[in-house]
């Protein structure tokens, strides 16, 4: 009588076996596949990636009137950079339009007065008009504007032989300058209610 039991219990151990193999992993012994991407994902490209309207620009050129910023916090506000020419100089291209509170790190560069289109001139004092853009990302080392460090990236920072320069010391003195004649045309941000910002 306890064999027809038996039976019915048997099938449902295999079948939990053979899910939790599915599910859970590869048997032991068995070789081991990757499946960490080795991309960013199609949003993160979508939010900090190059858009149609950025307009190439020569990082030299930036030697119009600006502003003279101190970051106290970061992250500073300023959620995507374009790198110039040749992959020299760094230009702010979207910004948080607004300080939510006293203090707010991400509305440091709203309330700074820095404009999309400004170009990085110089970090604590150190010329950055020349620089690689990976090296002023470093430097900025801006959480918000540069997900390179998040784990699905960490293989093509690999690849890169690690960070270009350590963060720089908070707080940040950051000297923004404008290209004479230069249009910004990328999208302005707005707020949205689930998202926070959004183009």
């Amino acid at each position: 009588m306890a064999r027809p039991v038996l039976l019915p219990v048997v099938g449902v151990v295999a079948a939990i076996y053979a899910a939790s193999v599915a599910f859970v992993g590869a048997p032991q012994g068995a070789p081991r596949v990757s499946r960490v991407p080795a991309r960013v994902s199609a949003e993160y490209l979508e939010r900090l990636g190059p858009k149609d309207s950025d307009v190439p620009f020569d990082a030299g050129q930036a030697t119009g009137p600006g502003a003279s910023v101190e970051f106290k916090k970061r992250p500073s506000g300023i959620l995507r950079y374009q790198p110039g020419q040749g992959g020299k100089g760094a230009m702010a291209m979207e910004i948080i339009p607004k300080s939510r509170y006293p203090g707010d790190p991400q509305g440091q560069a709203f309330a700074s007065g820095v404009q999309s289109g400004w170009v990085v001139a110089s970090i604590n004092g150190q010329n950055m008009l020349t620089e690689d853009f990976g090296k002023i990302m470093d430097l900025l080392d801006d959480e918000v504007a540069d997900p390179r460090f998040s784990k699905s990236t960490a293989l093509a920072l690999e690849k890169q032989g690690g960070r270009l320069a350590e963060p720089a010391a908070a707080p940040l003195a950051v000297q923004f300058n404008s290209i004479p004649g230069y249009v910004y045309k990328g999208a302005e941000m707005k707020e949205d209610g689930q998202d926070g910002f959004a183009r």
